[in-house]
């Protein structure tokens, strides 16, 4: 038995669909599909790039177990899937971690500096650190 990665399905009718545009292929005695796992088996004499262009034609993307495509490169719907993976991925997440950790180190100096000053003029800290956390505000 054949083992294929199959990405795109969200629903039984999505496996459904893979079962029956690959069962349709000449030389294919069996196919099983899991949604839950996105793999799919087939047994029979059939090429693995006969399968995955079935199962890009029927509109999913699909790939060979051993991690390697059978065709070459990525195609059709195969392709437009990963481009969408790539789209989904957060690129935002990191600058903004970022920008706190920065934040912080300012907020931790600010404070420490008004604390050094509270010790010299004998003032209360509280006022200093309404400064300080608006001096941070700005800068951020």
């Amino acid at each position: 038995m054949r083992q294929f990665i199959v990405t795109g399905m969200t629903c039984a009718a999505c496996q459904a669909r893979v079962e029956k545009a690959v069962g349709k292929l000449p030389g294919v005695t069996s196919v099983s599909v899991s949604l839950l796992t996105n793999s799919m088996g087939v047994e029979g004499d059939v090429s693995e790039p006969d399968v995955i262009r079935a199962v890009e034609e029927a509109g999913y993307g699909a790939r060979s177990r051993n991690g390697s495509e059978a065709m070459g490169e990525k195609t059709g719907a195969s392709k437009r899937l990963a481009e969408e993976e790539e789209a989904l991925k957060d690129h935002v997440t990191p600058r903004l971690v970022k920008r706190l950790t920065w934040s912080v180190g300012f907020l931790v100096v600010l404070m420490y500096l008004k604390n050094c000053q509270r010790k010299e003029r004998r003032r209360s800290f509280l006022p200093g650190t309404a400064k300080s956390l608006a001096l941070l505000l700005w800068l951020t």
